[in-house]
């Protein structure tokens, strides 16, 4: 999508906070034919290496917020929820320096306090639409921007009750330029959402691998032994508390809501571990989980595997990693699948993209290894 469409634009935007979200969103607008002019506010080592990437045309440090936000039609809050409802604060007290019917929006993934600080502080001649882009990936700051971090994820905007349908339209006219697919919901219904499907499956996993540590005696056999699927499914526990703080802290009474619903069905369903109870309960879980899209990012950022055959020989992974670095595809997680010794067996890598996961399979291809697709 070009933003040589119709849609009226916004001449000039600020963007705060210019990290990997703030900097990917300036990279992905320029990419989409933005000719407009981006602010950035953050610190100075950041401003300096925006600038040097073409994401921003001007730096402001945070003392000067205000004097970045007054300059521009839409303004953008980045990083933790926190630093987000501090800065709203901030404008807030800015009244009077602010153009009317500036748009300010922002990229934290709770809603409901933010939208509730942004009424209350906000002037009423700004107009407040929430935002969360379902993107991200593992690298921090700025460096790590990506023009195509938003293609085919979900964006969601949570307006504030006051706020014209034409202003969201607007704006999210703007953001789908980016490649992102733009969902509006209230703000209520997404903090449900996201607490059922990515904070209390976060909760789960951190638990499930600490359940794993608390086995005793049984506990190194049992670590050793928690490939595969315990795996897979516990990735995400690795997750940094840093990163988590905020969203629980501020989501807290949509996850306890969570948590004491899926506990109660928990024991519902497996009371007695029941056979036809069970049948049911894994029939309807199969429907609903072929259900979930693979071609769009959503809440939990996906891995995509890929099969490969190798030998029992020293040094295969590194005959099967330094084809793949050559050609810039990181591998984000490896594992043995399984190994028939003297013979070989099959070893799983995963990559952070679809595309990427192709690619591994037609080089690895190229270098005589056997490779597929996991299903």
């Amino acid at each position: 999508m070009s933003q040589e469409k119709n849609t009226p634009t916004f001449t000039s935007i600020t963007i705060v906070g210019v990290g990997l979200i703030g900097g990917s969103l300036a990279l992905a607008l320029r990419r989409a034919g933005y000719r407009g002019t981006i602010l950035g506010v953050s610190r100075p080592a950041s401003l300096e290496a925006a600038q040097r990437l073409g994401a921003i045309d001007e730096g402001f440090p945070y003392e000067r917020i205000t004097e970045a936000a007054s300059r521009s039609g839409l303004v953008v809050l980045s990083g933790p929820i926190l630093t987000i409802l501090e800065h709203l604060r901030i404008l807030g007290a800015a009244a009077g320096k602010l153009q009317p019917g500036t748009v300010i929006s922002d990229v934290g993934s709770t809603k409901n306090e933010i939208i509730k600080t942004a009424t209350a502080v906000l002037p009423q001649e700004v107009l407040f639409i929430g935002g969360h882009p379902l993107a991200g990936s593992e690298q921090r700051g700025v460096a790590a921007s990506d023009p195509f971090l938003f293609q085919n994820a979900y964006y969601v905007l949570t307006p504030a009750p006051a706020v014209p349908p034409a202003e969201v339209d607007r704006l999210a006219d703007f953001i789908s330029t980016t490649g992102a697919r733009v969902v509006v919901l209230p703000a209520d219904q997404h903090d449900r959402v996201a607490a059922a499907i990515s904070h209390l499956p976060q909760i789960l996993a951190v638990n499930l691998v600490n359940f794993l540590g608390d086995l005793g005696a049984q506990r190194e056999v049992g670590i050793h032994l928690a490939a595969g699927g315990f795996r897979d499914m516990t990735r995400i526990a690795s997750s940094s508390f840093a990163v988590w703080k905020d969203i629980l802290s501020t989501n807290r009474r949509e996850v306890l809501d969570a948590l004491d619903k899926f506990v109660e069905r928990l024991r519902q369903e497996t009371a007695g571990l029941d056979e036809s109870t069970l049948e049911t309960s894994f029939a309807k879980a199969a429907k609903t989980r072929a259900e979930i899209p693979r071609d769009t990012k959503g809440f939990l950022s996906q891995l995509w595997d890929i099969l490969v055959e190798v030998e029992d020989k020293p040094g295969t992974i590194t005959k099967l990693a330094e084809p793949l670095t050559a050609k810039g595809l990181n591998i984000k997680d490896i594992e043995v699948l399984k190994v028939r010794e003297g013979e070989g067996g099959t070893m799983r890598l995963a990559f952070e993209t679809q595309k990427q996961a192709l690619q591994a399979i037609e080089e690895l291809k190229r270098q005589g290894f056997r490779a597929r697709a996991r299903e």
